[in-house]
């Protein structure tokens, strides 16, 4: 009798044939690229949430899973929000913060809206609280605010009328601003004439430059002010 005639089966891999299907953080990720548009801002989580039409427990989970691995960072504000990290092998930018130590509260809250951008790998922030016991404080600061690429000036009365701020640091930041050696941004806490500075001609945060303890929710100025902060590094390391 003839041999009985076989025909070969096709192994596929484990999982091939799913391999068509996206992911949960693949969705997530792939709506969050579309809503955050080309600047890649920071977006609500309602509003992404909405976007992919799921309940509070699976969204939270696959945030969850997603800020873990590095592939997004969060914000803070009404609801708080979420953006897309950027590359982890990028040179984060070294970040100067100069400020009038009656502005401790204000500074500390600001720096919770800045270590997403330190995770994100953009920033690397620098203030006079990172002294160590027997560090030459003057030569410490003038060190730190010379090779510093981003100044930011936390201004209120305070920071005005301090004469080593205003004086010192603020000169030599202009000075290197000026020079194209850096980027200097002042950052608004509380109402003064600030308006009347050297520093007016800068473009200041949070937006059209109101005082970050007159928003009606100071998380949302700092949001803010946290994003624009973002654009301009993205964009100084874009240009690098």
């Amino acid at each position: 009798m003839p041999a009985k005639k076989t025909t070969a089966k096709t192994v596929r891999p484990r999982g091939a044939l799913r391999r068509t299907r996206r992911t949960y953080s693949e969705t997530f990720l792939d709506n969050l690229q579309e809503l955050s548009g080309d600047q890649q801002q920071l977006v609500s989580n309602p509003t992404l949430r909405e976007a992919l039409g799921w309940d509070e427990n699976r969204y939270g989970r696959i945030k969850a899973l997603l800020v873990s691995d590095g592939r997004i960072i969060v914000g803070l504000g009404y609801g708080g929000s979420v953006g897309l990290a950027a590359g982890r092998d990028s040179q984060s930018l070294d970040v100067f913060i100069s400020y009038s130590h009656a502005d401790e509260k204000l500074k500390d809250a600001l720096l919770k809206h800045l270590k997403p951008l330190e995770r994100m790998n953009l920033i690397s922030g620098w203030h006079d609280r990172k002294l160590l016991a027997g560090d030459e404080w003057g030569e410490e600061i003038n060190r730190n605010l010379e090779e510093a690429d981003i100044v930011l000036l936390l201004v209120s009365i305070d920071f005005i009328n301090s004469q080593y701020c205003y004086d010192i640091e603020l000169d030599r930041a202009l000075e290197r601003h000026d020079a194209g050696s850096c980027h200097v941004v002042p950052v608004i806490l509380r109402g003064c004439l600030w308006q009347h500075t050297p520093f007016s001609k800068l473009q200041a945060l949070p937006r059209d430059g109101k005082p970050a303890t007159s928003w009606p929710d100071i998380d949302d100025a700092f949001t803010n002010v946290a994003e624009g902060i973002r654009l301009l590094a993205e964009d100084i390391l874009a240009s690098r």
